[in-house]
């Protein structure tokens, strides 16, 4: 399949959030957590209530995504690799939840023009800067254009970790675990209040990151051990 021009053809929907089909699953979902997953969020009142945000969260399952939308009060918006978006029935579903297709290691321009699009519009757009899920819990090193995402719309990153999702269903597993999962937001990072000349998006950006990978670290290993 050709994932580029699969990825250039999908109709993005502009919004979700009010959709009677996103709201019977975010509820269904919700229900779903509180009583099999054992699932609590912290740290909420740190995510702006108004206004463009990136969320840069580690990632371990395919429930981040859900989980992440149902720990973000607000309308919040998921790339996924476009793989996904190749059979007409999970397009439809994973579109109507929020999500939408971008091509790993590709410059996929309609992917990262709704990217930012999104952020400039005023929603929260919903990364994870490893790139992958992680198959044993640890962090892997962010990627840069979550720095450079940030620096080119103005909007803060809200580090945040999931913690048991792995565990509840890492890589590999067909269905779910019950256990405990935490969702918790830090404290945002912003980018630079001055215009940034292009020779310095590449060294500004990789401090951006390297910075908020390192608040993800710090809270992750926090949660670890407590």
């Amino acid at each position: 399949m050709d994932t580029q021009k699969t990825s250039a053809l999908i109709e993005i929907p502009p919004y979700v959030w009010d959709r009677p089909f996103y709201r019977g699953v975010r509820t269904f979902f919700s229900l779903f957590c509180r009583t099999y997953l054992q699932v609590s969020v912290f740290g909420q009142e740190n995510i702006p209530s108004t206004g463009g945000v990136i969320v840069a969260s580690n990632h371990q399952s395919h429930l981040d995504v859900p989980l992440m939308g149902l720990g973000i009060p607000r309308e919040a918006r998921f790339p996924g690799k476009a793989e996904l978006f190749g059979s007409p029935l999970l397009r439809a579903f994973l579109l109507s939840l929020g999500g939408f297709p971008l091509v790993r290691g590709e410059g996929d321009r309609k992917a990262i023009s709704f990217s930012q699009h999104v952020v400039e519009r005023g929603d929260v757009l919903v990364l994870f800067p490893e790139g992958t899920r992680s198959r044993n819990g640890s962090i892997q090193p962010f990627h840069r254009g979550l720095g450079v995402m940030s620096i080119k719309t103005g909007a803060p990153i809200v580090p945040a970790i999931l913690l048991g999702s792995g565990r509840a269903m890492g890589v590999g597993a067909r269905f779910p675990r019950p256990g405990p999962v935490r969702i918790e937001f830090s404290r945002p990072i912003f980018p630079p209040k001055d215009p940034v000349p292009p020779s310095e998006v590449k060294h500004l950006s990789q401090e951006l990151t390297q910075s908020v990978e390192d608040a993800v670290r710090t809270l992750y290993e926090k949660r670890m051990t407590s």
